[in-house]
């Protein structure tokens, strides 16, 4: 009976500390970043009203058919051709997202905050405001 008690102590114990760190810690980590793959017009995004102030398109250089631009609501990314190599990271180098996309149109939704974005082997800054 004192054994079954103290595995019980020792079990809530070990997910109140992991619940209290997941809480206190970096905020990615209670969201995986998953991609959206956007279908439909091919003459614009889908803008909402908050979006109104966005920072201007960025054409990866060396590679002109892929483009990015940052919203307050995520990345936006665009593939005219071929298989790219995407990896985003937060401020702290935690990899929040590391996949191979093809050609498409595609949205990354991410906090406020300041990450890198890397394109098969050129890294840019991405300020989401």
């Amino acid at each position: 009976m004192k054994k079954t008690i103290t595995l019980l102590v020792l079990l809530i114990s070990v997910v109140t500390l992991f619940a209290q760190s997941a809480a206190k810690g970096d905020l990615h980590a209670a969201t995986p970043f998953v991609v959206v793959r956007l279908d439909g017009s091919q003459n614009g995004w889908p803008k909402g009203d908050n979006d109104a102030a966005t920072a201007p398109t960025v054409i990866v250089t060396g590679n002109e058919s892929v483009s990015f631009s940052a919203t307050t609501s995520g990345i936006f990314i665009t593939i005219i051709d071929g298989t790219n190599k995407i990896k985003l990271f937060a401020l702290t180098g935690q990899l929040l997202f590391n996949g191979d996309l093809t050609q498409g149109r595609f949205f990354i939704p991410t906090k406020q905050g300041i990450y890198f974005l890397r394109i098969n082997n050129k890294s840019f800054k991405v300020i989401c405001k």
